[in-house]
């Protein structure tokens, strides 16, 4: 994800260097997910990136609450990441 500078990442900043990039709600859900299972950033790409740029934030804040909700279910998050992908236009190329 990031290399260990702010700015490097979105996720990053917001969890690791106390920076908002994202709304607050998201920011937030952001935070609650990255609690639970840091590496389902990994999955979502480019993603994160698009959301700082204000960029698929109601198709995010859904998924990011679905990965909460169904956190340890790995089939049930890959088809919420799934979803979020068509639901953008990004499937198969992660953003």
């Amino acid at each position: 994800m990031a290399n260990g500078k702010p700015h490097d990442h979105p996720v990053t900043d917001t969890v690791i260097y106390g920076l908002h990039p994202f709304p607050p709600d998201v920011e937030d859900l952001v935070r609650q997910v990255h609690a639970r299972n840091p590496g389902v950033f990994n999955d979502l790409g480019w993603a994160p990136f698009e959301w700082e740029k204000g960029n698929h934030l109601m198709q995010a804040r859904v998924l990011l609450k679905g990965l909460v909700e169904h956190h340890g279910h790995p089939e049930k998050c890959r088809q919420l990441v799934r979803a979020y992908e068509a639901a953008t236009g990004t499937g198969g190329r992660n953003v």
